[in-house]
């Protein structure tokens, strides 16, 4: 069995511009186009900046997958 991320998750957003539209203020600090942010991203659900391995027990899969 695979383990679940928050990849699959509808309620991780992951997608740069979206999080610059989250965080009122991000784009003063540096961007979220930048290298450091890595693969992280916002959930919606919990409303924290999270890595997305593993998913918690609020996970709810996106059909289909978003790709990477």
């Amino acid at each position: 069995m695979t383990q679940q991320t928050c990849w699959e998750c509808r309620y991780f957003t992951v997608d740069a511009g979206e999080l610059e539209r989250l965080v009122p203020g991000l784009r003063i600090l540096s961007s979220a186009y930048s290298a450091v942010r890595a693969d992280n991203g916002i959930c919606g659900r919990r409303d924290i900046v999270q890595r997305p391995i593993p998913a918690c027990a609020d996970f709810d899969p996106v059909t289909p997958p978003p790709s990477r």
